[in-house]
């Protein structure tokens, strides 16, 4: 199979940002469609294929009881269908198109998802024992750590190109301070390395400023080139993750803004989202008109907006993260029990993340620059905050021009 990291960074430096859409379907034959109809589009493209809600946490009795009874999952289960099917499926992409495939799941264990990877030879996943554990779980985060030991050393002994993307810059659908999803990708990060993984990709998610944005990923880059070897890694952008702007306009104008801020900080990879996400899954049609319509936005002179670089909040981010970073590292030898007792004294502390292991000793409000701001000390942050911060951006980006 292709090496990921090296695909993306070549094709990054000969036709600019890769696209990626968030694509799972339960039905092989539709997989095939929407994997082929991704890698025949006319944008620079890489293909994914998203796993269900069951096989996310080893349900796999459940996942087979929707296959036998024709009813329709929310993504592909990867460990049900045969593997030589899949490894069939893909070979005809690779044979086609040239294009590699992620999987993408979700899970706090995935030894099941990676085993079945390593069977097919799919090098290439996304996750960590923080990022798939604490928003989407409730597994101790300690089990979660030893869970991703095992599956990282199945998967980085199993294929070549081992590859797993970081989605440490997505927490809650960001809503966080950007130090802190900053200084989760590179603590995950050494935790995926010193477990075998070969490369990275550091994630982040578009917030509510596109300046602030771009001053975070700027301080994610020079941090992660302070840790991690050149060539060994690469970037992926993510159009918001929380409640989505309903309208078409709405669609266009925070899409326009993610592109706008992945094209000035040079980020090799981004994660589409459609004009349907408020309302459904989106056919493979949207996805990949989402995906041509980004292409175009990347491609023409114009089309997208000049982003300011803030320079105070790139160094107050860099600061803040540089010091969760070195605070975290400096309480054990054990990197795992590190970020365990840095998570268990509150020192790492996630916004409105309701998991047992989150202290929520720190949180977040939007500053009238529109920047997300941590802070610390008690606070309650109840359900009305939340779903408040959640609907700031389709407010923003519904309005009427």
């Amino acid at each position: 199979m292709i090496d990921f990291n090296t695909h993306v960074l070549e094709r990054f430096a000969e036709q600019g940002p890769v696209l990626q859409p968030r694509m799972g379907f339960s039905d092989p034959a539709r997989m095939q469609a929407g994997l082929e109809g991704v890698a025949a589009s006319r944008a620079n493209t890489v293909c994914t294929i998203t796993l269900d809600a069951f096989t996310r946490v080893n349900n796999l009795a459940a996942a087979q009881r929707a296959i036998d009874s024709g009813s329709m999952l929310n993504g592909y289960p990867i460990v049900n269908h045969p593997g030589e099917d899949t490894r069939a499926m893909l070979e005809q992409i690779y044979a086609r198109h040239r294009l590699p495939v992620q999987i993408r799941h979700g899970s706090p264990d995935p030894l099941h998802i990676f085993e079945r990877m390593v069977e097919i030879g799919l090098p290439t996943t996304e996750g960590g024992p923080i990022s798939y554990c604490l928003p989407y779980s409730r597994t101790p985060l300690r089990e979660a750590f030893g869970h991703w030991e095992k599956a990282c050393r199945v998967l980085a002994d199993g294929v070549e190109h081992s590859h797993i993307e970081s989605f440490a810059g997505c927490m809650m659908g960001q809503m966080c301070d950007p130090a802190i999803l900053v200084a989760l990708n590179i603590l995950e990060g050494l935790f995926l390395r010193s477990h075998g993984i070969r490369t990275l990709s550091f994630s982040y998610a578009q917030g509510t400023s596109p300046v602030q944005d771009r001053a975070a990923v700027a301080a994610l880059q020079q941090l992660a080139s302070e840790y991690f070897a050149p060539g060994s890694y690469h970037f992926v952008g993510y159009v918001f993750m929380g409640f989505f702007p309903r309208s078409l306009g709405g669609f266009c104008r925070i899409t326009s803004d993610a592109l706008a801020m992945i094209r000035a900080t040079g980020v090799q990879r981004v994660i589409m989202k459609t004009p349907v996400e408020s309302r459904r899954i989106p056919r493979i049609e949207e996805n990949i008109a989402a995906l041509e319509y980004a292409d175009f936005c990347l491609n023409t002179e114009g089309e997208l907006p000049d982003i300011p670089f803030d320079a105070q909040e790139h160094a107050r981010v860099l600061g803040a993260a540089r010091k969760l970073i070195e605070g975290t590292l400096a309480r054990d030898s054990d990197l795992s029990e590190a970020i365990l007792d840095a998570f268990a004294g509150g020192f790492l502390s996630i916004p409105y993340c309701l998991h047992p292991d989150n202290r929520r000793n720190a949180g977040t409000v939007v500053t009238a620059q529109n920047y997300y701001q941590g802070f610390d000390g008690e606070r309650v942050e109840n359900a009305f905050s939340f779903l408040a911060a959640l609907r700031h951006n389709i407010q923003t980006y519904d309005r009427v021009a």
